[in-house]
């Protein structure tokens, strides 16, 4: 089986559901969204929109294993 994923209204969402009536329900299968899908996908969208607006803080490669080190070295003995 594949999987699409559709944003629509509620309107739209029972015009959806009749057409799928047409097939047998084993060859379809409705997914709910769970919370934890949601929450990801609102903070992707906030990342996504600092990025597009410039707000966010990005870091290289070197910078980021240079914050790694001394985090490590914080906790080492």
């Amino acid at each position: 089986m594949e999987t699409i994923r559709i944003d629509c209204e509620p309107n739209i969402k029972s015009k959806i559901v009749e057409f799928l009536n047409n097939f047998s329900s084993h060859e379809y299968k409705i997914i709910n969204e769970d919370s934890s899908y949601l929450d990801e996908k609102r903070k992707l969208e906030a990342s996504f929109e600092k990025l597009k607006n410039g707000t966010a803080t990005c870091y290289s490669l070197d910078e980021l294993d240079k914050f790694l080190d001394e985090t490590i070295s914080e906790y080492e003995d």
